[in-house]
Formats: C-alpha cells, sequence, structure tokens
C-alpha cells in the first residue's frame, strides 16, 4: 500500500464517505431502496477503519523512534538475565513513574517467535486495540436494544489522525491504545455483576496497571463500581488484589520520582480549566500554539467540549444513583469515563499550570489525543442511551454527532497526512545521520544530542547489539555514500530544474523562547517519483534533509482532486544544524535507481 504513500487518495476517500452518506440518509425517504441501508451502513463503518490502516501500512517503517530504544533496551536485558530476579527487573523496569511490562511482553514474544522486533507490527498490534475499544462501546447498544446503525458516527471519531503521534509511534502506540481497551475490558467485567466477569475485571485491571502509570486508576474504578454494585466479597478481595499489586509496584525495584515544581491547588482556577482542555482534547488541532497573551480558538473549543463532557458525566452518574436497578451499559460506560477523565486529572496533578491553557505553549503532546477522541466516542453512545425513548431528539443528536464526527475525521487527515509523511521521511534517514554523526534527525533540540541523555556510549553500545543480535535492522534504508564522499560520488553535473530557496525567522521553541528557525523549499519543474533530498554541502559536514511535500490549498484540494501540490519544503530550527556556509544540492534517484546530484547555485549561510 506504497502508494499511499506518495498520493493519500485522500479525495476519493471524501468522495466515498458523502456518496455511503447520502445513500444510507436516502434508504430513510425512498421506500424502494430501503434494502440498501444494511450494506451502506456497513460501508460506513468499514470506510474509515479501512482508510486508517491502509494509510497506517503505507506510512510505518521499521525504525525505532525515540523512547522505542529503551524498551528494545529491555529484550536485550530479558535475553541476558541471569536469574529470575534479573528477568523482573528487566521486564518490569521503571521508565518515569511507569513500568511498561505488557509492552515489553509482547515485544519479547515477537522476538521468540521471529527473532526479531519489528517495530512496524508493533505499532499495528497496538492500533488494532482500538476495534475492541469501538466493539465494547458498540455493545453498550446492544445490551440496550439499540438498532446498530446508530453506531455509525463512532468509527469517524475513533479512526483519524487527531492522534496521529499515538497511531504512529511504536511505544505509544501500544501503550496508551492497549491501556484504554484493557481499562475499559476492566469496566465492562465487572458491570456483568457475575463471577466470570469479576475475573475478567482482575485480569483486565493487571494488564491496565503494568502498561502504563495510570492504570493504577482501574483499581480506584473497580472499587467504585463493586461498593454501588453492594458486592463487598468480590470488593474485599480486590482491594487485597489491589493492595499486592501496589506493594510489588512501588516497592519492587523502584525510585519514587518528585515533583518540586508548581502545585496543582495553588491555581485551581487554571488547573480545572486545564483538565476541562484535557478532556476536550479532541478538538486539540494540528497547528501551532506559540504562547502568546491571546487566546487559540480552537483550545477554547477543546475547554467548551470537556465542560459539556463534564455535564455528561454528571447526568450519567446522577442516573445511575437514582436508578433501581442499573444495567451493564450504566456500569460499563461509568467506569470507561472514569478512568479516562481520572487519566486527565493525574496528567494535570503531574504537569499544573499557572495561566490559562488557551494562551498556548506545549501543554499537550499528540498523544494524549487519542484519550480525547474515547472519551467523545463514549459521551455519544451515553447520550444516546438516554434518549433512547425519545426518538426525535435521538436522531438529533445521531445527526449532529456524524456531522460533528465525519467533520473532525476530514480536518484531521487533511492538516495532519503531511505531519505523518514527514515522520515517515526523518525516520528512513536517521541511519544517515547516526552512521556518519552520531545523532539523530528525529531526536533531540541540538545536533549533538542523542537518546539516553547524551550518554556517550549507550546508545552506541545498544544499536551495535541490536543489529549484531538480528533485533533490528537499523540501517535497512541506508544505502547513500558517507558524508564526506556524499556529492563527489553522486554529482551528475548537471543544474538542478526547478527552483530552491531559504529563509529565516524567529519563533518559538519547544522552551516557549524565540529561536532562529530555518524553512527550505523546493519546486521541481517535472515531477517527482518518490522522496528526494536537500543535500547541504560545506567544507566539514554534508547535511540530507527530506523534501516532504507541501499540501495543496483547501481550493486547488478540490479543484485537483489531489492533495500534495509539486511544492516541497523542510523546516527546523537552527540548533539542529551545525554553523556553516552550504551549498545546496537536490539528490534523487536516477534512471538507474541509483542516487544523483544536482546543483542548485544556491548557497546557504547558516549562523
Amino acid at each position: 500500500m506504497k502508494l499511499f504513500l506518495e498520493d493519500p487518495h485522500l479525495f476519493e476517500y471524501y468522495s466515498l464517505v458523502v456518496v455511503l452518506l447520502l445513500l444510507f440518509g436516502a434508504t430513510f425517504l425512498i421506500e424502494k431502496i430501503k434494502p440498501w441501508r444494511q450494506w451502506t451502513g456497513i460501508g460506513l463503518i468499514v470506510l474509515p477503519v479501512l482508510y486508517f490502516f491502509i494509510l497506517l501500512d503505507a506510512h510505518l517503517v521499521n525504525i525505532p523512534y525515540t523512547d522505542d530504544f529503551n524498551l528494545l533496551e529491555t529484550v536485550q536485558k530479558l535475553r541476558n538475565a541471569d536469574s529470575f530476579t534479573g528477568m523482573l527487573k528487566a521486564l518490569f523496569e521503571q521508565v518515569n513513574q511507569h513500568r511498561f511490562g505488557f509492552e515489553r511482553i509482547v515485544m519479547l514474544i515477537m522476538f521468540v517467535l521471529t527473532g526479531t522486533v519489528n517495530i512496524k507490527t508493533q505499532i499495528i498490534i497496538g492500533d488494532l486495540f482500538m476495534l475492541g475499544i469501538g466493539w465494547l462501546l458498540y455493545l453498550s447498544f446492544k445490551k440496550e436494544g439499540i438498532a446498530w446503525y446508530w453506531f455509525i458516527p463512532v468509527p469517524y471519531i475513533l479512526f483519524n489522525l487527531v492522534y496521529f503521534e499515538n497511531a504512529y509511534w511504536g511505544i505509544a502506540a501500544l501503550q496508551n491504545t492497549p491501556l484504554i481497551f484493557f481499562a475499559m475490558l476492566t469496566a465492562y467485567g465487572l458491570a456483568r455483576a457475575d463471577e466470570k466477569g469479576f475475573r475478567i475485571g482482575l485480569i483486565a485491571a493487571l494488564l491496565t496497571t503494568f502498561t502504563s502509570g495510570s492504570g493504577l486508576l482501574a483499581w480506584i474504578v473497580g472499587m467504585i463500581i463493586l461498593a454501588f454494585q453492594k458486592r463487598f466479597k468480590n470488593l474485599f478481595v480486590w482491594i487485597a488484589a489491589s493492595a499486592a499489586v501496589l506493594l510489588f509496584y512501588f516497592f519492587f525495584d523502584y525510585q519514587f520520582v518528585s515533583s518540586p515544581g508548581e502545585k496543582v491547588w495553588n491555581h485551581p482556577f487554571f488547573n480545572a480549566i486545564f483538565v476541562m482542555a484535557f478532556w476536550g482534547n479532541a478538538l486539540y488541532l494540528d497547528v501551532r500554539h506559540p504562547l502568546v497573551p491571546v487566546f487559540h480558538k480552537d483550545m477554547i473549543a477543546c475547554v467548551v467540549l470537556g465542560a459539556g463532557i463534564t455535564f455528561i458525566f454528571a447526568v450519567w452518574a446522577l442516573r445511575i444513583l437514582l436508578a433501581r436497578k442499573p444495567v451493564w451499559s450504566d456500569w460499563f460506560l461509568l467506569g470507561t469515563m472514569m478512568f479516562v477523565m481520572g487519566t486527565g486529572a493525574m496528567f494535570v496533578i503531574s504537569r499544573p499550570i499557572n495561566n490559562y491553557v488557551m494562551y498556548g505553549g506545549t501543554v499537550f503532546s499528540r498523544r494524549y489525543m487519542i484519550f480525547g477522541v474515547v472519551l467523545v466516542a463514549a459521551c455519544y453512545v451515553c447520550t444516546v442511551i438516554v434518549l433512547k425513548n425519545f426518538k426525535s431528539w435521538k436522531k438529533l443528536v445521531a445527526v449532529v454527532a456524524m456531522l460533528f464526527f465525519v467533520g473532525l475525521n476530514f480536518v484531521s487527515y487533511f492538516t495532519s497526512i503531511v505531519s505523518i509523511r514527514k515522520l515517515h521521511d526523518d525516520l528512513v534517514i536517521d541511519s544517515y545521520f547516526w552512521k556518519n554523526y552520531k545523532t539523530f534527525l528525529t531526536i533531540g533540540d541540538l545536533f549533538t544530542d542523542i537518546p539516553f541523555w547524551n550518554h556517550p556510549t549507550r546508545m552506541r553500545d545498544l544499536i551495535i547489539g541490536l543489529e549484531s543480535d538480528g533485533i533490528t535492522d537499523f540501517y535497512q534504508f541506508y544505502d547513500m555514500p558517507a558524508q564526506e564522499d556524499l556529492i563527489r560520488q553522486t554529482a551528475s553535473g548537471k543544474p538542478f530544474s526547478g527552483t530552491f530557496d531559504a529563509q529565516s525567522q524567529y519563533r518559538n521553541g519547544e522552551s516557549n523562547l524565540p529561536a532562529k528557525y530555518f524553512k527550505f523549499s523546493v519546486t521541481p519543474e517535472k515531477v517527482q517519483e518518490g522522496t528526494f533530498y536537500i543535500v547541504l554541502e560545506s567544507d566539514r559536514n554534508t547535511i540530507v534533509l527530506p523534501a516532504v511535500p507541501e499540501a495543496n490549498t483547501v481550493s486547488d484540494f478540490l479543484q485537483k482532486a489531489s492533495y500534495y501540490s509539486n511544492n516541497y519544503q523542510y523546516s527546523l530550527y537552527k540548533a539542529k544544524l551545525p554553523e556553516g556556509k552550504y551549498r545546496a544540492w537536490i539528490m534523487s534517484r536516477g534512471a538507474s535507481r541509483k542516487w544523483e546530484s544536482t546543483a542548485t547555485g544556491k548557497q546557504v549561510l547558516f549562523y
């Protein structure tokens, strides 16, 4: 499916969704086509899932990214453990406040079965848990006797690029998506109110705990559900099991991490707004959010959506308290919302702020948006169930949700496909940077930064060990000459046919301080086949940067029915490259599939 890398066929996807929606709606108005309802409805459910995974397959590469190296190091430690205690220490090794037991077990099983750890397979395994999340939400409709087509809007909020960082990053995909699924499975089991369900909940809570630090919330959620269900015998066992797990978690080879900064209670108003923004972060757009004394519109929308979610949760909880006999869906959805909202509360407690979150800055990482989309989906299910006896209101909610979810789905793909393309191209060239400069393009703020806090030998020894043991194939894309010979061996003697430009400006960096920012732009005269590169050659260094295609404007996208334009660019902060005077080249594969460099005739002063 690599053909979706060069052309994501987004216009075709949009068109299919719109056509199916119109046909599905027409089945309620035209009696003759009523038999089409089932198949158009199924098509509407399957299409966003299928497109999500086709794009996933096209843009993923089997190359580790940042914290993936930490888990790969664990596989080595597990293989070399000389005792049962040593194996346990490696399996449950602490990373910040987390113990990634589940992720390490998956990677170890992969290594035992295949002799290697495939990061692409690991990501797909993690993202497949979203199907489980969708299935559990669908069961809520089924248990309530609500027709299946009310579920149609849900895949559009679950399968999109709002949370692309989580979906396309190895450790994040195998952490957050299974985390939410296991937490929901815990609520599912306990909601059954039988012994089999209790055992399911117990096992799922254990998996949730050792998937991420916030998984400890599953035990609290379970206590609340069991207490309100008045299942005191099961509650006693649950408390005993949670105590045993907590003792192991915090007292087996664990070092407590203190947070010396701000406390959440110092600014309760700002942090109350912050937590609502987290709950509503499904509306956090893939655009820059510099720290400025003006509210960002999408962040206002996040807070408003979070307030709406708070209202729906309060209504749902009150409904359970007033119900004579709450049913399975009541407990399940309550547990789901409590866990996701509790995760948001934990996030804010660990990172409190002292101002309005709407001012922007580096408050959110895109991997946390997965919690927001699942929470919105759960709230939609809750709303439909509450209104199931009010047909007109229920239809209105479904129509509004469909338009909202499809709209957000469309916007996420239009704004973020180029982001996953950039990540793909950066990872492909990472081996060049490591081989020649012992650094990565994808990691760090400085040219010399390397993982593991710039340890002088740890990363070097890890990659050597991983390669020699066959655990990874880090250099699979490295087929270029060494940096000192790159231009000499690839220069074609021809000038570049097209335009090249370099511009700089000051913009806020990760620390919210202004820093010099460079943008290199390329427009070839001929359509390019495959990825090509911007090469910056100085007397000391030869830097290779991927030319990432730019998305068309909305009007050009609609007129040309094509996502990418013929303009390419690469942008980065000055600190990411060494200073110098560079000659600019464009390198691409020639007719013989060998690398050829053409001179632009331009020079770049990088100071």
